[in-house]
């Protein structure tokens, strides 16, 4: 007897009997998707709020733009918190070199602690060609093992420093966006930023009413499509590490992880990652939302007409309009539909 089966991974065949051009028998086995009877993903009567940009939000806003605008000054004088410096800098441990420990130009704004603790606040006070030496011990959790809580003497060599001068508030800074006056960017200002608390709590929404259907229904997450989605989110890492100029293996390295613990904690967002998609599937499927060729042109050309100024249309066109980025553009606006679907039947007006 025929089964119809929704097969999610490449069957493993074994063959049980074969007798050359007479009979044939084997089994294949392989992973399904979950079976779903009567989907409940209607009627959550979820509330909708947005909440105004407070005014420190705001304040908040204003200094993000001064500092956007913000032009450098090279400096003599001794810098302090807010100063961009390049410096060499050479760590030894028990007065051998170790590594990561040495650094030629090296960028830092002092105050933004991005170097371990104690470090931003022992340049504070010297100036541009000033050498110098100090000691710093290493936080106890510190990732490299061989470090951490160890005593170790760096030297230093300011090369430059700078200092940020921020522009005027006033309506000759407006002018930088189009605009007459202060006043004018301020208000305009506060709409963008309301347009993002309302897109946040939105999002915030979606995944309430599907976290909400997962729970109720008990949509389980099959094993094999754990694992792919493990395996796309590692491919994510490596491709966002590579942007720092880290590979898997330094990040693992300086974590002080292995690749199966690594796995481990991807596990639960690839659970939820899967159980979304089965639910969006779901729902799609019940309620016939699809999309056709017109669709996805029309996207396209959204796309396009977002571009960087200067930016090949014809080659960037020649991109898009592949069957894999096609297909990718058509899931998306399948997904987004269906969300909107979901929105329209829980969210109470």
């Amino acid at each position: 007897m025929a089964e119809k089966v929704s097969a999610i991974s490449q069957p493993q065949v074994q063959v049980k009997e074969f007798i050359p051009g007479e009979k044939l028998v084997f089994e294949a086995v392989t992973a399904t998707m979950p079976e779903i009877k009567g989907l409940k993903y209607k009627d959550q009567k979820i509330k909708f709020k947005s909440d105004s940009a407070t005014e420190k939000e705001k304040k908040e806003a204003l200094e993000g733009l001064l500092e956007k605008y913000a032009e450098e000054k090279e400096i003599s004088r001794a810098v302090k918190n807010g100063d961009r410096v390049e410096i060499d800098f050479e760590g030894t441990l028990k007065g051998l070199p170790f590594d990561g420990g040495a650094s030629k130009n090296h960028p830092i704004v002092l105050g933004s602690n991005v170097m371990i603790p104690g470090f931003e606040e022992k340049i504070v006070g010297h100036k541009a060609g000033e050498e110098f030496n100090f000691e710093i011990v290493f936080p106890k959790e510190y990732h490299a093992k061989n470090l951490a809580g160890q005593k170790v003497e760096f030297k230093i060599k300011i090369n430059k420093s700078f200092e940020k001068i921020k522009p005027t508030l006033d309506d000759n800074f407006a002018k930088n966006f189009g605009l007459d006056s202060l006043e004018s960017l301020k208000k305009e200002l506060a709409k963008e930023l309301d347009l993002q608390k309302d897109l946040a709590a939105r999002r915030k929404t979606e995944e309430k009413i599907i976290e909400t259907i997962i729970k109720e229904n008990k949509i389980e997450a099959p094993k094999v499509l754990v694992d792919e989605e493990i395996h796309r989110m590692v491919h994510e890492a490596e491709h966002n590490l590579s942007h720092s100029g880290l590979t898997m293996d330094k990040f693992l390295e300086m974590s002080n992880k292995t690749i199966e613990e690594l796995h481990k904690e991807m596990e639960p967002e690839a659970v939820k990652r899967v159980q979304i998609g089965i639910v969006l599937g779901e729902v799609a499927r019940l309620e016939k939302i699809e999309v056709n060729e017109a669709e996805i042109d029309s996207e396209i050309e959204k796309i396009i007409a977002t571009a960087t100024p200067g930016t090949n249309v014809e080659d960037l066109k020649a991109a898009y309009d592949t069957p894999e980025r096609r297909r990718e553009i058509g899931n998306n606006i399948i997904i987004r539909n269906t969300v909107e679907k979901l929105w329209q039947f829980n969210v109470s007006k």
